[in-house]
Parts: structure tokens; C-alpha cells; sequence
């Protein structure tokens, strides 16, 4: 429960500064690749794993604040691994002794979604820049290549894949980065920055209550540098309803002009809204919850398309939604056509893809709070079953 309230005053916090900070925002955006050694570890397994080469990349989203401060998100793509040591055995099978050799390198995937605050030096042509947070983690995959050499009695020796290609499971990391900023351009610098992750918070199944199915148990770390290049976006001002105004001169005398007209002039105005999108989603694409990240990758006129990934889970089952939709519609309210597909394990008990088209209202204010409501139908793949559905979308924009 303790960590639950500090996450909630964590969010909380980051929201309110951004509220207040709105009009000053920097953002910039860009790519990071990231080569790392990598291990694995169970606390309750005597055998110690040496490290393995694995990789993390991914798109970063950053909110400059003051005096150099700035937030951080995006979504990234880890792929951890760790050798475990050489294996002698020896069996009686088939009125013979064998004896043959076995090694095996594991290997986990995870998409995260990172939350960090740091701090950027201003000026300077080579600039130090530190940050630290965490990460929700969604792993996709988990499975071991093993290799057997030897006699072995029960099949052919050689390489074989051990284990669940899809893995499922859920956690938290911890991140800390620090190195250099080179700008390039006035628009544009590369980061250089060693970063260690430490997955140290797990999810496992057999429980409903969050508190008991937490483990600290698996141990995951990367230790790397992360190689990137960002870019600041354009900063636009905000802009105005669309509004009567009434011009005419000042007069500070009191005058009778029954024919005096008034010109009346309309204020050109443009779609509104944000870019970026975080929101927890009721019931909806995600089936019970789920944590989304949305991002507008296209306006024209009066439509727009934006881009959403998010994850939902408890201790026993996983939701991992993606898809796009149309917004119709300028100012605060806007109407929704979408299209999603759902990776998850809820309604069979097994991996299952939910073909979702949706219908759906929004409405963003301008202090940046977001709400969504919709209603849809769920289509499962594997069964051709069509059932409805609604989600309730609650978060902020930015």
C-alpha cells in the first residue's frame, strides 16, 4: 500500500508542476540506441550467471522546466541476457551411462515506459546533463537457447530453444543516467549518456492482491550507454476559441448614437489540442485497466490521427493494447474513430489479439486534464466472438 500512495503522490507532483509550468515548456524529441551488458538473477538460485551483450533503444520525449531542469518520457525496447556456466551430466538410460554437456543463455524482452527528472548545463559547447527515475515494465518474452553437447540419450545433441517465446510479465526499474550533451545545431544536440537500469520489482502470478504477488526476488540489470540524438519541436502559442470581438475606439465621453455600428470581427482559429497524451484507462481496450501513452503523428483541418500503446495487468493475466484514431473536431470536445488490437490473456486464460473498433468523446482543458469516454466491440481472433465493451480514459495532456 506504501508504494502505491508513493506512486500516486509521484504522478501527482509531476502533474502539478507541469500545470504551472505550461507556457514555458521546451519539448524536444528524439532516438537513443543503447549497447549494454546485461544479467539475470534469482535470489533463490545457487547458480551465478555471468553477464551477456543485450540492447536497449528507444523514442525519448523531453519537457524542459527552469534553470535547466526538465522531465523525461517515451517508450523503450530492452533486450537483457545471461549465460548460465557449462554443465557435466552423467545418466543411466537404456542399459548404458551417458554423459554429455549443456549450456544455456537466457533471454527477456521488455517495453517500458520511463519517468525521469534531471538536469542540463545551459551553455557551453559540450554540456553535462544527469538524470533518475523509473520505469514501468511490461516483459513480452522469456525463453533460453541451449546448447548440449555429448552423449546425450534423449534426442539430438545441438541447439534447441527452452521455454515461452511469449512470457508475459509486469514490474517496475530504476534508471539513472549522466554524461554529455554536444549540440550540433541550434535545434538539434547528441547525447552521450552511461545509464544503468536495475529491474529490482516483480509481478507473479497466483494472487489478485498486488501486495502479495510483489517479489523481489528477480534481480534484472543493464549497464550501457545510451547513444542519441534530440531535436526541440516547435512552440507554438496557444490558441483562442473562436470568439465575437467587438473593436472600436476608446471615447471617454458619454455620447447617444442609435446609428453607430459596430464591426464585428471573428479571430481566425485552428484545431486545438495537445501532442502527447498519458492516461489510465477503466474496462476499455485493456479489458480491466490499462496505462496509456498517446501521441498525434498527423493534423489537417479540422481531423487529426494520433498514435496510442499502453499495458495493462494484475497478478494473474496481461492487456497490451495498440491502434490509432481519427479526432474530428477543433477546440476542447472532439468525436473519435479508432481502430486497436489487443494482446492479452484475460478472456481465455491464454494469449489471445482483440480486434477493437471504437467510437468515443473527448474532452481536454486547457490546464491539461484529459477525459475520454467510448464504447466499442471486442472481436477474438481465435473464436470469431464479438462482445461490446466501454472505457472510461482518464489523464493529461501535454
Amino acid at each position: 500500500m506504501k508504494k502505491l500512495i508513493f506512486f500516486c503522490c509521484l504522478v501527482f507532483t509531476i502533474s502539478l508542476a507541469q500545470s504551472q509550468i505550461a507556457d514555458t515548456l521546451i519539448r524536444s524529441t528524439g532516438f537513443f540506441v543503447s549497447p549494454a551488458y546485461t544479467g539475470l538473477h534469482n535470489t533463490l538460485d545457487s547458480v551465478d550467471c555471468k553477464p551477456q551483450f543485450g540492447l536497449s533503444a528507444g523514442y525519448r520525449f523531453v519537457n524542459k522546466l527552469k534553470y535547466g531542469f526538465f522531465i523525461e518520457s517515451g517508450i523503450n525496447y530492452t533486450l537483457l541476457g545471461a549465460k548460465y556456466p557449462k554443465e557435466t551430466q552423467t545418466v543411466e538410460a537404456y542399459g548404458r551411462s551417458w554423459t554429455y554437456s549443456q549450456e544455456s543463455i537466457a533471454h527477456q524482452m521488455f517495453l517500458s515506459v520511463p519517468f525521469l527528472a534531471g538536469y542540463k548545463t545551459e551553455h557551453g559547447k559540450v554540456r553535462f546533463q544527469t538524470s533518475i527515475g523509473f520505469s514501468f515494465d511490461l516483459q513480452f518474452s522469456n525463453y533460453e537457447m541451449r546448447t548440449i553437447s555429448g552423449q546425450y540419450p534423449f534426442g539430438i545433441a545441438g541447439k534447441r530453444k527452452i521455454g515461452d517465446v511469449f512470457g508475459f510479465g509486469a514490474g517496475f526499474s530504476s534508471i539513472f543516467k549522466a554524461g554529455i550533451s554536444i549540440p550540433v545545431t541550434k535545434r538539434m544536440c547528441i547525447d552521450i549518456l552511461p545509464a544503468v537500469r536495475y529491474h529490482c520489482l516483480s509481478f507473479t502470478k497466483g494472487s489478485m492482491d498486488i501486495i502479495e504477488s510483489s517479489t523481489f526476488e528477480h534481480q534484472k540489470w543493464s549497464a550501457g550507454i545510451d547513444i542519441g540524438i534530440v531535436w526541440a519541436l516547435d512552440n507554438c502559442e496557444r490558441e483562442d476559441f473562436e470568439e465575437i470581438v467587438v473593436e472600436k475606439s476608446q471615447d471617454y465621453t458619454f455620447q447617444y448614437k442609435p446609428d453607430d455600428k459596430q464591426t464585428l470581427v471573428k479571430k481566425k482559429v485552428k484545431p486545438w489540442g495537445y501532442k502527447n497524451y498519458m492516461y489510465l484507462e477503466l474496462v476499455g481496450n485493456g479489458l480491466v485497466y490499462s496505462v496509456n501513452y498517446e501521441r498525434n503523428v498527423f493534423q489537417k483541418g479540422l481531423a487529426s490521427i494520433n498514435a496510442r500503446a499502453g499495458y495493462g495487468f494484475t497478478p494473474n493475466n496481461y492487456a497490451f493494447p495498440v491502434g490509432v484514431n481519427v479526432l474530428l473536431g477543433k477546440g476542447t470536445k472532439k468525436f473519435e474513430v479508432g481502430a486497436y488490437a489487443t494482446f492479452e490473456d484475460y478472456l481465455l486464460n491464454e494469449f489471445n489479439v482483440n480486434f477493437t473498433p471504437a467510437l468515443a468523446f473527448r474532452w481536454v482543458s486547457r490546464e491539461h486534464f484529459f477525459l475520454r469516454l467510448s464504447v466499442m466491440g471486442n472481436i477474438m481472433a481465435s473464436t470469431g466472438e464479438i462482445f461490446p465493451g466501454f472505457g472510461l480514459s482518464i489523464g493529461g495532456g501535454f
